[in-house]
């Protein structure tokens, strides 16, 4: 039994350290949004599509290049002239010389150019979009494990709450047994039930470790950084259903995604299109070429140097994998519609759904507040009224575990009508 009550004293004295720390919610979003592992990967996704949407991508400047060359050949050679005489050479040396610089530009491509840059936009677009939708995620994910772990808080906070509770029965007990007022039976339940009430605080206070750990690694941070969090909640004002509707229709983030990806659809049909249309490039090149040849050659040396321009112009008539395309991209487009009817019956379903939640959270969380409030004062007369001997260890022990019941289901009620109304805010598209 010492060694028991050595073990507990070093936990609590642990639980009153880490009291000395504390988290807040705003300071964990913080950390979370700069530090999460998802959201750096969705962040770079974004920075990806933010480059493939640059001007340099665009297709609208022109492709400039340069190259050079050498050439040289040592052979023997033996040449017929028309005249039928003959000439034999050996050691023909020729060596030859010659760079360029050419600029090549698309003048129209059937305006495949345009709407392959409006779908690059498009894509950066909806990479915003995913990467709000893992902010949303991410800050979801915090609101529940931050409410775990406030509300286990409260759970050790309340079996000290009995541990105290126990101590002083116990000693009582044993104060009666002492006196003769009480029995050798009434102490051994004191005991048992405090020694319950310890266990009981142990394994709720590992649980809150675990739940910390839990909290930091979601934080992308060392799982072992100890903290504490604030077990105060704020709510805003009620929220109006119609006002969630409204709201929904337009920012959700699930119709904000099936609503760009039927842009996307339709950019690919206009891309595939386009592929039917004529296309014009123009080029233009400076080049500069040098010779020297051999004696059997009708020239010794020869250089040339200019400007050469042309301009290309070509049409396709028939591409069987472009007409295919087009089909694919009209059916794939209609997919892309139906999947926004989808997601707008089944948001219209989470809000209310959501709502109704949200509603019965709040008549929770008050009639838990006023179940304590009773408990609180039954517990306080139990007290007073086995301290007088008025009742037995049996209904103090009731007592003492309604009140403990009471103020945990209060305190799960307040983090529940927290997390229903987080939820709705993110099904209306007010989260971020």
């Amino acid at each position: 039994m010492l060694i028991f009550r050595t073990v507990l004293f070093s936990v609590l004295c642990t639980s009153v350290a880490i009291a000395q720390k504390t988290l807040t919610m705003d300071e964990a979003l913080a950390i979370a949004l700069k530090n999460n592992y998802d959201l750096k990967i969705a962040k770079n996704n974004t920075a990806l599509a933010n480059i493939e949407a640059g001007t340099l991508n665009s297709g609208y400047v022109p492709k400039v290049t340069a190259a050079a060359g050498v050439n040289y050949s040592d052979e023997n050679q033996n040449v017929l002239f028309l005249d039928e005489t003959t000439t034999s050479v050996n050691g023909a040396v020729t060596e030859s010389y010659n760079a360029s610089i050419t600029a090549e530009y698309v003048i129209f491509d059937g305006l495949v150019r345009k709407f392959t840059h409006q779908n690059n936009q498009g894509n950066l677009n909806l990479a915003k979009l995913q990467e709000r939708q893992q902010i949303e995620n991410n800050i979801i994910s915090i609101y529940n494990a931050y409410f775990n772990l406030a509300l286990q808080k409260q759970v050790v906070e309340n079996l000290k709450r009995n541990i105290e509770n126990s101590t002083d029965r116990l000693d009582r007990a044993g104060r009666k047994l002492k006196y003769g007022q009480g029995t050798k039976l009434d102490q051994l339940n004191a005991e048992v039930d405090l020694n319950n009430d310890s266990i009981s605080y142990v394994e709720a206070f590992r649980d809150l470790n675990n739940l910390k750990r839990d909290l930091n690694l979601l934080l992308g941070r060392n799982v072992a950084t100890d903290f504490n969090v604030d077990t105060t909640v704020t709510f805003k004002p009620v929220l109006d259903k119609q006002f969630i509707l409204e709201s929904a229709e337009k920012e959700n983030i699930q119709v904000l995604l099936a609503d760009q990806n039927i842009l996307l659809s339709d950019l690919n049909l206009k891309i595939n299109r386009a592929q039917f249309l004529h296309k014009v490039i123009g080029s233009g090149s400076y080049r500069w070429n040098e010779s020297q040849n051999p004696p059997t050659s009708f020239a010794l040396a020869n250089e040339s140097y200019g400007i050469n321009l042309g301009l290309n112009l070509s049409w396709n008539i028939f591409d069987g994998s472009a007409a295919t395309r087009i089909k694919t991209s009209k059916i794939t487009r209609e997919n892309r519609k139906i999947e926004l009817n989808k997601v707008k019956e089944q948001l219209l379903t989470d809000v209310l759904n959501a709502y109704e939640s949200y509603q019965i959270a709040q008549y929770s969380l008050q009639a838990e507040e006023n179940n304590l409030k009773i408990n609180e004062l039954n517990f306080t007369r139990t007290k007073r009224e086995y301290a007088l001997g008025q009742i037995t260890s049996v209904e103090f022990r009731q007592a003492q575990i309604n009140l403990f019941n009471a103020r945990n289901n209060q305190a799960r009620a307040k983090y529940d009508l927290k997390i229903a109304e987080v939820q709705l805010l993110q099904l209306g598209g007010l989260l971020v």
